[in-house]
């Protein structure tokens, strides 16, 4: 049951094995590997049981490449563009990142303040309650805070809702049953409440095996509810909702006008369906997935087009070099680097996309040098990166969740080097 009624969030094993095979206009690039680039996609587009996904590359200085294939809604024939609004699911996180090092930069935060001297309520790994955890270790997976020790649907409950429930999902296939079931019996709460109800030891969604027995600082195991927490702390320190923070310091900065957390605050004329496997084992075909909403959604719940979020990644490219609009060369050079070196990180892996090599502030840093962030959820797989040597980078995301998007990203990440 378990198994069926989490929300995958982590998403690299079929990431690395794709790689390891080989409104504003969407400038088209002219040089001679685009036609070849749309050629290969179209390829992959008609043989993947994938409705519809984009692609964008960009330079540090502008879209060499942005193109949507396929559909975004199958029952109208609605195709998928590059202004197509899709899930980005755990890219999310690199936005609580961002507004992190703006408060640091803005002298409102410290990496290494206790979040219990910022929290009204006080969190404590269990099992090592006198080692406070810190900010720092909220946005390195460091927290020893887990994701799947505890579910509420065991209690009637559940941290995420539909949106627009309809009869019509009744008849979705039976291995999504039990999803449905769990969607059906959440409700929209803050994301503070979400959180209070995971950590706080009287609370209904409390459990000691939501912590590690590990000592926080000294373990690196990917944490969403660590994101959330960091998150809100953006909330405190800012008196603002995230959505409202990241709108004012980072979307309206960059023009990203199709991006938002929240389905009213988007035009719904741009946005997908989502879809899943028509069958589990065997899948022939797909169905519509129900729309949701997640109640820790700063980690996962972003919604943006290819356009937009190649402004980001532009953004992101440029910071590193220190000439970023939203952060200062300092902050970015902190955003950007290395931050631990602990138990739980895998050294050994030297893989393009190993995103568990080495880690910055909630982006993932590969033995190649490429800094990434990987997304994967019910309805969507999605990645951003970019390689600091040659200042380039891509971006893919689709509405399904399938591991042909492994292929995907190795025919990105191939015609990325040419271009």
């Amino acid at each position: 049951m378990k198994k069926n009624i989490r929300i995958l969030i982590v998403v690299s094993a079929f990431l690395m094995a794709g790689c390891k095979t080989s409104q504003k206009t969407a400038p088209v690039n002219a040089n001679q590997y685009s036609d070849s680039l749309t050629l290969a996609l179209n390829n992959f587009a008609k043989k993947s049981l994938i409705p519809g996904f984009a692609v964008a590359i960009v330079s540090d200085k502008d879209i060499l490449y942005s193109k949507g294939f396929g559909l975004a809604d199958i029952e109208n024939n609605k195709a998928f563009t590059a202004s197509t609004i899709n899930w980005v699911a755990s890219i999310s996180k690199t936005f609580v990142a961002l507004s992190i090092m703006k408060l640091v930069e803005d002298n409102k935060l410290s990496l290494d303040d206790p979040i219990n001297s910022i929290l009204p309520y006080t969190i404590n790994n269990p099992y090592y309650p006198d080692v406070p955890i810190t900010v720092r270790h909220l946005l390195t997976h460091t927290s020893t805070m887990i994701d799947d020790a505890f579910v509420p649907y065991y209690i009637g409950e559940a941290d995420i809702c539909i949106v627009n429930d309809s009869k019509k999902y009744d008849s979705l296939p039976a291995y999504l049953q039990p999803n449905l079931k769990y969607y059906r019996m959440g409700k929209k709460i803050s994301l503070d409440e979400n959180i209070r109800k995971y950590t706080q030891p009287k609370a209904k969604w409390y459990s000691d095996s939501t912590f590690l027995q590990k000592i926080p600082g000294n373990y690196f195991q990917y944490s969403n509810l660590g994101a959330s927490i960091a998150a809100r702390i953006v909330e405190i320190k800012s008196n603002m909702s995230f959505a409202d923070f990241t709108r004012k310091y980072i979307f309206e900065p960059l023009q990203m006008k199709n991006t938002g957390w929240n389905f009213e605050d988007l035009n719904p004329g741009l946005v997908t369906k989502i879809y899943a496997q028509n069958d589990e084992q065997h899948p022939t075909g797909v169905v519509e997935h129900p729309q949701y909403y997640m109640t820790n959604y700063p980690v996962s719940g972003l919604k943006t087009n290819a356009l937009d979020l190649s402004s980001y990644l532009i953004e992101m490219i440029k910071g590193y070099e220190g000439k970023g609009q939203l952060l200062s060369k300092d902050a970015y050079q902190t955003l950007f680097k290395s931050q631990v070196n602990c138990e739980g990180l895998n050294k050994k892996d030297s893989g393009i996309f190993n995103d568990k090599f080495d880690i910055a502030i909630l982006w993932s840093i590969a033995a190649s040098g490429n800094i990434f962030h990987l997304g994967g959820n019910n309805g969507v797989y999605a990645f951003l990166y970019f390689n600091p040597k040659t200042q380039k980078g891509a971006l893919a995301y689709c509405n399904l969740r399938d591991n042909s998007f492994g292929e995907l990203f190795g025919i990105v990440k191939y015609f990325e080097e040419k271009m």
